[in-house]
């Protein structure tokens, strides 16, 4: 899933003696996968914490998580190796030091391993509920979601990114992610609960806001290359605002499985804080819409995933949890000295 970014023009990296592994490493944009892992994290937990009997989140059985955290990241590499692919022509005129237009990795071998990835992910996510049936109410669940999600990522990639959808499908892509780290719990809502797919209306809340401040992100970074276009930065800020609010109505969902741990009050304050530096950023870049201001506020916007990831599991599961998603900041800011994420 592309982003997932939005494409952003390349920014300086610190020098660093090239290598395979690096360029690997850029054409699967490692820094950015942390984002991933993050749903899958969230997902998991909360709805762990449901199945338990004293209410306490867990990646137990670790060997299922491990499983949805390798078919997320597969699915995810493989939409921004195919992102590549199919724009390697643009990439050769403007950024010709990537690795495919580069040649340093062929456009064969990229078509390859990223359809492959994307096989590879759904397979190991349908397998995972059978593999392990006594906590996977719906076995079946994980591979249809992730078969949704690489069909999504094909869209983007292959035939919508330049189009007015891609910033719905690009959102589409974090709903379904978010619903994988979700899709093999051991227990599910009652079902006059039940929606979707056996998701309840909680859940699914959580999932759609995610996505709905990714639609926004898309929006916003749309023009970032050139300067002006305040209409799409103010828009795309609105989206992701109402993004934010949609998580802010949780509490009003009634759900059984998405239940907060802290008042409403405390969790609308975390909220407001969380958004004062995106706000802030997008403001910035409205006044001014230069390139370098956009991205900035871009970059911000997409580093917070992890953080309202991280806000979700505090308020759901408790401070413990949530300290180790918030932690998945450190590797991706890390391989970002070397490894462009955009």
């Amino acid at each position: 899933m592309s982003e997932e970014t939005p494409t952003l023009a390349d920014s300086p990296e610190p020098s660093s003696p090239d290598s395979t592994l690096l360029t690997y490493a850029k054409l699967f944009r490692l820094p950015n996968v942390f984002t991933a892992w993050a749903d899958i994290f969230m997902g998991y937990l909360v709805v762990s914490q449901f199945a338990d009997i004293d209410g306490k989140a867990s990646l137990n059985p670790i060997a299922l998580f491990i499983c949805l955290l390798v078919s997320s990241s597969l699915i995810y590499i493989a939409g921004m190796i195919l992102n590549d692919y199919f724009d390697v022509e643009v990439d050769r005129q403007q950024r010709p030091d990537r690795p495919l237009p580069s040649g340093k990795v062929s456009t064969r071998l990229a078509a390859w391993l990223g359809f492959e990835f994307l096989i590879v992910g759904v397979l190991l996510a349908g397998l995972a509920g059978y593999l392990f049936p006594d906590h996977a109410e719906i076995a079946w669940r994980g591979g249809a979601i992730a078969a949704m999600l690489a069909t999504a990522v094909l869209l983007y990639d292959g035939v919508l990114k330049k189009t007015v959808l891609a910033p719905l499908v690009m959102g589409s892509c974090r709903v379904l992610n978010i619903l994988l780290g979700m899709s093999l719990a051991k227990q599910l809502a009652p079902e006059s609960d039940q929606i979707f797919l056996g998701y309840d209306l909680g859940q699914l809340t959580v999932a759609c806001a995610i996505g709905l401040f990714i639609v926004g992100v898309t929006w916003f970074a749309r023009k970032e290359a050139e300067a002006g276009h305040r209409t799409s930065l103010i828009c795309g800020t609105i989206v992701m605002l109402l993004g934010i609010g949609l998580l802010a109505a949780i509490p009003y969902t009634d759900s059984i499985v998405v239940s907060l741990k802290m008042d409403q009050y405390g969790w609308w304050g975390l909220l407001l804080l969380l958004s004062l530096v995106i706000i802030r950023r997008c403001v910035v870049a409205i006044n001014d819409p230069q390139p370098k201001k956009i991205q900035a506020a871009v970059k911000q916007a997409i580093l917070s995933l992890i953080i309202f990831d991280a806000a979700i599991v505090l308020a759901v599961c408790g401070p413990g949890w949530s300290v180790v998603v918030v932690a998945l900041i450190i590797p991706m800011l890390w391989l970002g000295r070397w490894v462009y994420s955009t």
